[in-house]
């Protein structure tokens, strides 16, 4: 073998590997992608967020201003309103007068 049929014989070898060596490459990012959408990195854990769908009967008694607050809670909101306490019911309004009477009394006993 002469000197110049060795080196056509060594640049043939030397883009043979090159090529192979591109082609390994494009498989490599083939490879990669089909990982990634297999198993997609892991994201921070969201918190979860619970919600209810109001039925028929929610909203009839939202609407006839039913809600999710205590009484106690409720009643103590229009206690110092005296324009909404006409539209509290009696025992309502007994109630409000029955707490009254027992801050007089609680008032009374201190003084």
């Amino acid at each position: 073998m002469t000197d110049d049929q060795l080196n056509a014989f060594v640049d043939r070898f030397a883009l043979s590997f090159e090529k192979i060596a591109a082609a390994m490459e494009g498989l490599n990012e083939t490879y990669r992608r089909h990982y990634e959408r297999l198993y997609p990195e892991r994201t921070q854990v969201r918190e979860a967020v619970v919600t209810h769908v109001p039925t028929e009967e929610d909203k009839i008694r939202e609407a006839q201003g039913a809600s999710d607050q205590p009484l106690e809670d409720w009643l103590t909101d229009i206690q110092g309103e005296e324009e909404q306490v006409q539209f509290a019911g009696v025992r309502e309004r007994e109630w409000l007068a029955a707490k009254r009477r027992e801050e007089d009394h609680e008032g009374s006993e201190e003084g």
